[in-house]
């Protein structure tokens, strides 16, 4: 691990948070940030024009566990999503489907319930890759692996033992992003249902295979087979999750487990096809539209697509109770990586390295600023203490602001992350240092904060929330 010789190893030692500050923030060895992040194990895989250039293990599978090697398998959570879309375009690319035509259309064993929004919209399957069909529940947990586990049409229709509600549309297709999980379930049941064969094998038959992504599966809950291979997923203070492993049900949206590579050789084979080179996913009309953002928002067609022209990148993230993952490519340089932890604050973690490697190597679009700090009166600070309902962008409830001595911090009620602190930069806006996020504060007639709007990369609103009268805030 620490050969000189190997790219990785330069960037390891020199893992900085996801807002570095000047004058204040140095990199740290990545054995450190792990050690933090309650993280026994990760894996990073390095690609550079275009080409794997290195890959490496750190830490264990789980606690007292065998070290993490190259091929440990990891619970991918959501980037599972890039791969059913690239099946579904495969199908439009073939024209069994069509990409603008009627969902329902396609749809054998059940139909999405038509209510008013989709008599006036119907459903399409570019909404639903791209997040705006207006489909209901966000995402899908850890399923018991002693209970029945849900059918593909249980999730769809919310019967038992479905953990989640029906999925249906609730507001008009075609406006803006909502993160929905059950419309990818949409997306797995049409791509069963015109191919005659289960998501798992088709996947395995039409990606997995001819890429030789020999340690990647969507087979729910893991096989016996990969278990030898597989990481122990942790909670947020580093204990193994009951399950070791997660079980899915719901694969298309959350269900994949893959290794660093195998992903990293699926994403460059994603961009050859952006490219218009040999490959074995997708032409290039079809790479291009899902590599092309469907205004407003950062959502392509199953990748989200952040920058433009020579800084245009495309990437997805994944997150589960025991694993946190995250992918990233360059469409012009080749340039980014795959990594992979076996923490739920591996959330953080991963950021961090993510922008520790754009550090490193220099790749721009991806790196992120050093920020300077503007130093403000407590009298100001206390302006933002509150409570904050979120009506907007995220599925929580409130934001919490205090003020510890001479210092903010904030948490989001239900969100993962541990209590934050936060900064004015010089451009006006409040930031943390665990995501890239940045918040515009709106102050009232009264002097206080009124509404906080929050903003992703490429510019991206991401929240908004408004002050609740009278609220004390504890510490």
């Amino acid at each position: 691990m620490n050969d000189t010789s190997k790219p990785l190893s330069r960037a390891v030692e020199n893992i900085l948070p996801v807002n570095p500050i000047l004058g204040r923030d140095r990199g740290r060895p990545l054995a450190e940030r792990m050690a933090l992040y309650n993280c026994p194990g990760i894996s990073i895989c390095l690609i550079s024009d275009g080409e794997i250039v290195d890959a490496a293990g750190y830490g264990v599978v789980e606690v007292g566990g065998a070290p993490v090697e190259v091929q440990t398998m990891f619970a991918g959570a959501s980037i599972s999503k890039p791969v059913a879309a690239v099946l579904a375009m495969q199908l439009v690319e073939q024209g069994l489907i069509d990409l603008d035509g009627p969902i329902n259309n396609h749809l054998k064993r059940w139909r999405l319930p038509d209510n008013d929004f989709t008599r006036a919209t119907p459903v399409t399957l570019r909404h639903l890759l791209c997040h705006k069909a207006g489909t209901t529940v966000h995402g899908f947990g850890n399923y018991p692996t002693d209970l029945p586990a849900p059918t593909l049409l249980d999730i769809l229709s919310g019967a038992p033992p479905s953990p989640t509600p029906a999925v249906l549309v609730d507001k008009a297709p075609g406006g803006s992003v909502r993160y929905s999980g059950g419309g990818t379930q949409i997306v797995q049941l049409m791509l069963e249902d015109q191919t005659g064969l289960a998501f798992a094998d088709l996947a395995r038959t039409r990606i997995f295979e001819p890429l030789g992504m020999a340690s990647t599966t969507f087979e729910q809950p893991l096989p016996a087979r990969f278990q030898p291979l597989a990481a122990v997923g942790h909670d947020g203070s580093g204990a193994p999750i009951a399950s070791r492993q997660t079980f899915t049900p719901q694969q298309a949206a959350g269900g994949i487990y893959t290794t660093a590579t195998d992903y990293a050789r699926f994403m460059i084979e994603c961009r050859k096809g952006w490219l218009g080179l040999p490959n074995k996913v997708l032409g290039q009309a079809a790479s291009r539209a899902m590599m092309t953002r469907q205004d407003p928002g950062q959502f392509g067609l199953g990748w989200e697509v952040f920058g433009d022209g020579e800084t245009a990148r495309f990437s997805h993230g994944g997150s589960n109770e025991g694993f946190q993952c995250t992918s990233s490519l360059s469409l012009d340089t080749g340039n980014g990586a795959v990594i992979l932890t076996n923490s739920l604050l591996g959330i953080i973690l991963h950021a961090e390295v993510l922008n520790s490697l754009a550090e490193t190597f220099d790749w721009e679009g991806l790196k992120r600023p050093w920020k300077r700090v503007v130093e403000i009166s407590q009298a100001e600070k206390d302006r933002l203490v509150g409570r904050y309902d979120i009506v907007s962008g995220v599925s929580a409830p409130y934001i919490d602001i205090w003020r510890e001595d001479d210092q903010l911090f904030s948490r989001t009620e239900g969100f993962i992350f541990p209590p934050r602190a936060i900064f004015l930069g010089e451009n006006g806006r409040f930031f943390g240092q665990q995501t890239p996020a940045e918040t515009q504060v709106r102050y009232g007639q009264d002097g206080l904060a009124e509404e906080l709007t929050a903003f992703g990369e490429g510019e991206v609103e991401i929240l908004r929330a408004v002050r609740r009268a009278g609220e004390e805030v504890a510490a």
